[in-house]
């Protein structure tokens, strides 16, 4: 049987909290049986490297240039290119728990991608396709993805020979690879084109930035507002100021809410959302 494979990145900035919250969060709640771990290295610190080791996470080495958003998923086609796996899980490693077990997720659907959709509109298309793809790719892209619900790339389940597909149009794609945002646009592009994915319970990749029910925090722990556990947490945002969690972390004395930031960001994307509905009807 073939083993499946959790793979993250980290630098130096972020290799603290993946060895503490990230990797204890996930030994804690996660089956782990017939599942690697493996953590791209950006410049994680030879302490950090250390205490991964210790705990049996494989440490690969990533490519220097590009944007850390582009060259994480062409280092993941070219590490899932030199190993063989079954299912992948790819997650963010700096803004990411685990509450609950997932395992199960690596036996279900295992020829499509399983992954969730931002809650609330924030014209991510319009955004990052401006500047990064040559003019005839944009056109191509956009008539694929207009319209359509947005799928977070912080938190993908799939089969492995997908994910090389999917690597290498990223690869050919991309023509700003030093930018923010457009693997997430190319994601978005291969699923919607060849309808090869499923949408899974946003308990799974649970993204409060985005959230439009909002959700509760007890004791260091998040739930829905109807009380349901969440099982992967991620604090989303492109910076940190914008995120709606400070210290954020696994454990009870961890995860208190930017009210101010949180609720200002919900505005804005009601905003958005009524911006993009007067002006696409």
């Amino acid at each position: 049987m073939k083993k499946n494979v959790i793979v993250t990145c980290a630098n130096g900035k972020i290799g603290d909290f993946v060895v503490d919250h990230w990797l204890k969060s996930l030994k804690d709640n996660v089956n782990l049986k017939n599942i690697d771990i493996v953590v791209i290295d950006y410049g994680l610190t030879n302490s950090q490297k250390n205490k991964l080791k210790k705990e049996k996470v494989i440490i690969f080495e990533g490519i220097k240039k590009y944007h850390i958003v582009n060259k994480r998923f062409f280092d993941l086609g070219r590490y899932l290119s030199e190993n063989s796996y079954d299912q992948v899980l790819f997650i963010d490693g700096g803004d990411t728990i685990f509450q609950e077990d997932i395992s199960h997720l690596f036996n279900q659907d295992k020829k499509i991608f399983r992954v969730v959709p931002l809650g609330m509109e924030v014209l991510f298309f319009q955004w990052f396709l401006l500047n990064n793809f040559e003019e005839g790719i944009k056109n191509k892209i956009w008539q694929v993805v207009k319209n359509k619900p947005v799928i977070n790339a912080g938190v993908i389940f799939g089969p492995s020979d997908k994910f090389i597909i999917l690597t290498d149009l990223m690869k050919k794609l991309i023509k700003n690879k030093n930018s923010f945002g457009p693997d997430q646009i190319i994601l978005n592009y291969y699923l919607y084109k060849n309808k090869n994915f499923k949408l899974i319970n946003n308990k799974y990749n649970f993204m409060m930035a985005t959230e439009e029910k909002g959700f509760l925090v007890k004791k260091g722990i998040f739930y829905k507002p109807t009380g349901e556990k969440i099982a992967i947490v991620h604090n989303a945002g492109q910076m940190d100021i914008t995120r709606p969690i400070k210290n954020f972390g696994y454990g009870r004395d961890f995860n208190q809410i930017k009210h101010l930031i949180y609720n200002l960001k919900k505005t804005q994307y009601k905003i958005l959302g009524a911006y993009k509905k007067i002006f696409s009807d």
